[in-house]
């Protein structure tokens, strides 16, 4: 007792000590956060498994963005552990919520649903999964993961805020080091090249765009993972600005950056004047001074950190040991300042590291030199700067007029009223103001005290007639906080667009040019419906919905009006009564109401009616010049009437080990409960219409809702009806447990027990052990008739055999009989008591996962032939021998397969149309886990033929199951679906890379099955979507290639006319999950087309049925342009030109001949050639890939020492010397004899660089590149200059591109110019 009593007395006295503290200092228990099956890594996620769509009010478990998990990207990663289900069963889906506008209670949008995949992490011991590329719906999701164990499925939910919003993840400097450059906010990045390019990474963007220095906006390459690349940027000396605009549809944000260029012949950032109490911009531009004849200069100063031993100043901050300034011829002293203009000394310096981000490159330096005279007029003086062995010097400009009144600032005020204080109101630069409106207030600010005599005036550029309209304004509030030498003028009816506009003082001569770009911004804002969106109402009782929203931006605004269908608002009836319109049906907007609220009834004479309603707003604005605008809003959205009947279950079910209902109501029954009692009993198939068993007796299974009376016939008889039973489909949730029911048939009484639990809305009911009287069919029809009389019915026929086996798969496809259009087919026989089962002479394997079940993939069908396949079934004390007709229709259409019945190096499928051939010894290799190769020399290869929609191969298998559709019998326990994400469709028929091209031959599918990985096994050819996963999500442990590279060919359209075939190309779409063009070499008469092959996937041919302008137009190279841009050779530049006149790049040029020339690639992301292109790095027309190919080959070296100048024009010598070394030409020894030769061919020789002398003789003598021809004065004959410095147009590039690829290749016929 005495152990007992001091533990009691320490509880008691810390339940009093709780009880006395004051109320709020204890905290209520929250929502659970625990999670029972399925329990993300990420805690915040996890935290929100405790909410409850149903709450409202205060209840802690309500849904709001402050208690979801908010993320900005559409595709999610969950990564987790799951326990108490099996792992192979478990599924995500992803459901959008919206809000009941009545209740406040979130319900799932039935039309907004998607399946995740979801893989297992079979590496680790513990139970772990991983949700890839997860889709969400913009606003609230519902992540519900489910798995079974034991037959119980078991699930748990998780929701999610996804905010659609733009942002940017990663930006990174090319070409200013080694190794890419990190460009994050803060830093402080110094260049040494003046030519740049910008990678960085988005999320949910659809455009990027980038402005240097204040310039017009740059589009930029943006690729589908959000990875973006700038064209080569030109940076000026010193510190350059970069402004990012990333943008949706609707949404844009932007970023800012600044980097510095370290250029030795003008290093200085920053020079201002110290002038009159007053800092003047004085770097690359000419300021106007209008007071004492004397100035201050502020420099600031990018200098080599390794030009001198010491800083730049002494600790004072005076010039030190290392340093000279000089203005003039005269040396004066100097101040180290901070970057703020306050005094500082040598530690104020600042180091800046290079790319590297640790070894001191440059010091940054600010300084002042006082008392520097002026001289009237436009004049300047020249400050020159040496820090150890570097030296510099900048020329000021100025001018200086006594006594003028000059503008030193202009300043724009938005959200100002022309009455209050200026004193809290935001004040911007005018200059690259963007205005709202075209009433706005400016601030100008003057180097002297104004009076109302100095007018201040403005017009537009270049020199108009039309002046702007200014009013000065005078604030009435008291302080105004304006100060003595500052002015607010109204400005009004400011043109649309953007404008540069000169503003000075009337009578003054200086003046200041400013740009201000005002874009009219009308639109009509909905704020609770969205386009596209479902929402549910009950029919049952007239029903109002509530549409707000507001007209922004209107300027003078008229004509708002609002339709319905094709109603307009304004024809309406308004009142209470359901027989009008609705309660509020008046819109309501002018010129000082922008804002509406309409509440409309919905009902079958509408306005809204249940189904698709087309909702319109319209207005039109008119700007202060007269234009006019009309802006429109189109809505269209889906009501969907809740009160139909609607039947989720009805099905046979086994009776023995039924679920009991438990003596409870529907809604009191727990998920595992529920699913046990609806769960599909495997002793039934679905076949071909039916449910097929050898079951003697059998429950009926039925789950429904919305219905007042239900009715069950066998047959034309009537055996079950609801009416007159008080406990079914009534208003509220009740239940029936081992209820009679009798019926009468030919004077005969029958009866059997049925449970129920629900209500008219959701119920479900179970008629207990209906029986055979002997094989053969039982027809039921199901009606459920709703409160308003409408009827649903079903069909379900139950049919019994008597046989010692059952043939689950193939089905039967025609009548009786298995057609199947592939040379392949699966064997899954139930045999009771068998002990092994034989197809033809091969033993089937039995499967582990359902009972006396037995498999086997049948393989060498032959081609429109009917195969007799003998089946044994052996059982301890007999066997029973039979035989199975499947007939193969080798007709080739979509979904037509062939797998080859051994491993060769020769393939020959689908009446010839595809032929891959190998070389001798070809295996199938692949990868382990740690990069070590592994060969598989046994796999079977499966070509099929897709379907162009969403890339299928075998829509319905052999089970007769769908896929997307039905459960798949090859799964465990067949309780799966195979599921083709909608992601992967996307992606598979996105048109962006084939555009502007046709399709002119099926979409072919090529696999050569899977590697092993941990406890998977090596498996042959698959389709590309399986029970094994789907195509592009495999890990690279499980990719298999060809050990050797291959050669395919394809036949195409024999309408198709080419008559040279430049125009037909090869698309291939491989787990990089983009469709890539790579080319080939067509036989215009044998209407085919080869390519080399290295990857498995989908290749399909394609013809160019559109170009571009600047091709067409093109005097001289619209062929060749066109050609190479066919077979994927030459890219796009711009969405609306090719670039056909734009110069050429090393880079692309690199690219063009590892690709003309199929060149297999040959690189590694962990080691490069040159430093400037990084590992990935891409452009539109030249890649990192192909160029560290050319590299490794000899076919291109650097500039200089690592650096290769990817974005540099390429000359025409660089061009001869990279073409050389591709065709491997021979090469004349470089002598003087080599000049002399050179020189009679082209009188430039002298001016080529002495490396490139010999490659050019060897592309002139192979006449792949020529001398322009000209004619000197005096003479008839002309000469020939070969111009080797000159830059390469890309037209011209081409033209050298198919000179040479004729002279290697059958891709252009010798015949093509």
């Amino acid at each position: 007792m005495q152990r007992i009593k001091r533990p009691f007395l320490w509880l008691v006295m810390a339940a009093l000590f709780v009880s006395l503290l004051p109320v709020g200092l204890t905290q209520h228990v929250s929502a659970a956060t625990t999670s029972t099956y399925f329990i993300p890594d990420d805690q915040k996620l996890l935290q929100t498994k405790g909410l409850n769509p149903e709450a409202t009010g205060t209840d802690p478990a309500k849904i709001t963005r402050s208690s979801v998990y908010i993320t900005n990207n559409g595709n999610m990663t969950i990564t987790g552990t799951y326990s108490l289900v099996t792992g192979s069963t478990i599924k995500v889906k992803v459901e959008q919520l919206t809000q009941d506008s009545t209740s406040g209670r979130w319900v799932t949008d039935a039309g907004h649903v998607t399946i995740g995949s979801v893989t297992l992490d079979s590496a680790n011991s513990a139970n772990r999964f991983t949700t890839s590329g997860l889709t969400l719906y913009t606003g609230y999701n519902k992540v519900t993961f489910t798995g079974v164990q034991g037959g119980l499925e078991r699930s748990e939910s998780f929701y999610v805020l996804y905010d659609k919003v733009p942002f940017i993840q990663s930006l990174q400097v090319l070409g200013g080091g080694p190794e890419a450059i990190d460009l994050n906010e803060g830093t402080q990045v110094v260049v040494p090249n003046n030519q740049i390019t910008i990678r960085g990474k988005v999320a949910n963007a659809t455009s990027v765009t980038l402005s240097l220095n204040g310039g017009d906006m740059m589009t930029t390459s943006l690729l589908e993972d959000g990875t973006f690349f700038t064209s080569s940027l030109s940076l000026v000396s010193g510190i350059n600005s970069l402004k990012f605009v990333v943008k949706t549809a609707s949404d844009s944000i932007t970023i800012d950056r600044s980097l510095y260029y370290f250029d030795t012949t003008q290093p200085f950032t920053d020079m201002e004047l110290s002038y009159d109490s007053q800092y003047i911009k004085a770097l690359n531009t000419t300021p106007v001074l209008t007071g004492t004849a004397q100035t201050g200069v502020i420099a600031q100063i990018l200098l080599p950190y390794n030009a001198a031993t010491n800083p730049f100043s002494k600790s004072d901050g005076t010039a030190g040991t290392d340093t000279t300034v000089k203005i003039g011829t005269n040396t004066v002293p100097i101040r180290v300042l901070k970057l703020d203009r306050t005094p500082g000394a040598s530690s104020d310096e600042i180091i800046i590291p290079g790319p590297d981000g640790e070894t001191p490159a440059y010091r940054l330096v600010k300084f002042k030199v006082d008392g520097v005279s002026l001289a009237s007029g436009t004049n300047n003086f020249k400050l020159f700067v040496t820090y150890g062995n570097f030296s510099t010097s900048y020329t000021v400009n100025y001018k200086y007029m006594p006594g003028e009144t000059v503008i030193t600032d202009l300043y724009y005020l938005p959200g100002y009223n022309g009455t209050s204080s200026v004193t809290n109101v935001s004040k911007l630069a005018l200059d690259g103001a963007e205005v709202d409106k075209a009433t706005f207030y400016i601030m100008v600010r003057a180097n002297k005290n104004l009076a109302a005599t100095n007018k201040l005036v403005a017009s537009y550029l270049p020199l108009s007639t039309k002046n702007l309209s200014l009013t000065l304004v005078t604030p009435t509030a008291s302080p105004s906080g304006l100060g003595s030498n500052e002015q607010i003028y109204k400005v009004s009816d400011f043109s649309n667009g953007q404008q540069k506009v000169r503003f000075k003082f009337e009578g003054s001569e200086a003046y200041k040019n400013v740009d201000i770009s005002y874009v009219s911004k009308n639109y009509i804002y909905v704020s609770n419906l969205q386009d596209g969106q479902t929402y549910s109402f009950n029919s049952k009782i007239v029903n109002t919905m509530t549409i707000e929203g507001q007209y922004i931006g209107f300027e003078n605004i008229t004509n708002a009006q609002f339709y319905v269908n094709g109603v307009a608002g304004n024809g309406m009836t308004q009142g209470p009564e359901s027989s009008k319109d609705g309660p509020d049906t008046t819109l309501g907007v002018d010129a000082t109401h922008t804002a509406f609220s309409l509440a409309l009834n919905i009902k079958a004479e509408g306005p809204l009616v249940y189904g698709e309603n087309k909702i319109v707003f319209t207005g039109t604005s008119m700007d202060g010049a007269g234009n006019l605008r009309e802006v429109r809003k189109e809505l269209r959205i889906y009501i969907v009437d809740t009160n139909v009947s609607t039947l989720s279950v009805f099905r046979p079910a086994t009776g023995t080990g039924r679920t009991s209902f438990n003596n409870k109501p529907l809604a009191s029954l727990t998920s595992t409960e529920l699913s046990d009692i609806l769960r599909v009993s495997p002793e039934f198939v679905n076949r071909d219409g039916k449910y097929v068993t050898s079951e003697q007796s059998y429950d009926l299974l039925i789950r429904g809702g919305g219905a007042s009376i239900l009715n069950l016939f066998r047959g034309s008889e009537q055996i079950f009806s609801s009416k007159g039973i008080t406990d079914l489909l009534t208003s509220d949730d009740r239940y029936k447990t081992a209820g009679t029911y009798t019926y009468t048939t030919n004077g005969v009484s029958y009866s059997f027990v049925y449970d129920y639990a629900g209500s008219e809305k959701d119920f479900i009911l179970r008629i207990r052990d209906l029986k055979f009287d002997a094989p053969g069919s039982q027809v039921f029809n199901l009606e459920l008739i709703n409160s308003t009389g409408a009827r649903s019915t079903q069909r379900l026929e139950v049919e019994r055999v008597v046989s010692p086996y059952l043939i689950l798969s193939p089905v039967p496809t025609v009548g009786d009989q298995i057609v199947v259009n592939k040379n392949f087919v699966r064997f899954d026989i139930e045999a009771e008591g068998a002990t092994k089962v034989m197809i033809d002479k091969y033993e089937a394997t039995k499967r582990t996962d359902l009972p006396n079940r037995f498999v086997y993939d049948y393989v060498g069908l032959k081609p429109d032939k009917a195969t007799v396949i003998k089946i044994q079934i052996v059982r301890a004390d007999s066997t029973l021998n039979d035989t199975v007709t499947v007939y193969y229709t080798s007709a080739v259409q979509i979904d037509t397969q062939y797998m080859a019945e051994k491993a060769a190096v020769k393939y020959s499928v689908f009446n010839k149309e595809l032929e891959l051939n190998f070389p001798k010894g070809t295996v199938m290799k692949g990868y382990s886990s740690s990069g070590a190769a592994k060969y598989y020399p046994d796999q079977k290869l499966l070509f099929g033929i897709a379907d162009p929609r969403d890339g299928v191969v075998e829509r319905r298998n052999d089970y007769g199951n769908i896929i997307n559709l039905n459960k798949d019998a090859r799964t465990e326990k067949g309780e799966s679906t195979i599921i083709v994400p909608a992601d992967l469709t996307l992606r598979f028929g996105s048109t962006v890379e084939t555009t502007n091209f046709s399709r002119v031959s099926d979409i072919y599918w090529i696999s050569g099955g899977l590697g092993e990985s941990g406890i998977k096994q090596a498996v042959n050819g698959i389709a590309p979507y399986s029970i094994e996963g789907n195509f592009t999500q495999f890990g690279y442990d499980r990719k298999i290639v060809p050990s050797q590279r291959g050669e395919l060919t394809l036949a195409f359209n024999d309408s198709v006319v080419d008559e040279v075939g430049t125009n037909i190309t090869v698309f291939r779409y491989t787990d990089s999950g983009i469709w890539e063009n790579i080319g080939g070499e067509v036989n215009t008469k044998a209407h085919t087309v080869t390519v080399p092959f290295d990857e498995f996937g989908y290749y399909t041919v394609m013809k160019l049925r559109r170009g571009y302008s600047d091709i067409t137009n093109h005097p001289w190279a619209r062929n060749i342009l066109n050609g190479l841009y066919s077979k994927g050779i030459m890219t796009y530049l711009r969405a609306d030109q090719f670039g056909a006149d734009d110069l050429t790049t090393r880079g692309e040029f690199a690219t063009l001949l590892v690709k003309g020339l199929n060149i297999p690639l040959n690189y590694d992301v962990n080691q490069q050639t040159f430093f400037d292109i990084v590992p990935e790095a891409k452009s539109r027309t030249w890649d990192f890939k192909y160029i560290e190919t050319a590299a490794r080959a000899g076919i291109v070296t650097g500039l200089s020492d690592g650096f290769f100048g990817p974005d540099i024009p390429l000359t025409r010598e660089q061009a001869a010397v990279m073409i050389a070394r591709a065709l491997k030409l021979k090469l004349s020894a470089n002598n003087d004899k080599l000049l002399t030769g050179l020189g009679k061919s082209f009188v430039d020789a002298g001016s080529s660089d002495y490396y490139s002398r010999p490659a050019i003789e060897a592309v002139s003598k192979a006449k792949i590149m020529e001398g322009s021809p000209i004619t000197m004065a005096g003479s008839r004959k002309p000469v020939y200059n070969f111009n080797p410095k000159g830059k390469l147009t890309r037209a011209e590039a081409g033209k050298i591109v198919v000179a040479l690829l004729q002279k290697s290749t059958s891709i252009f016929p010798k015949s093509f110019s």
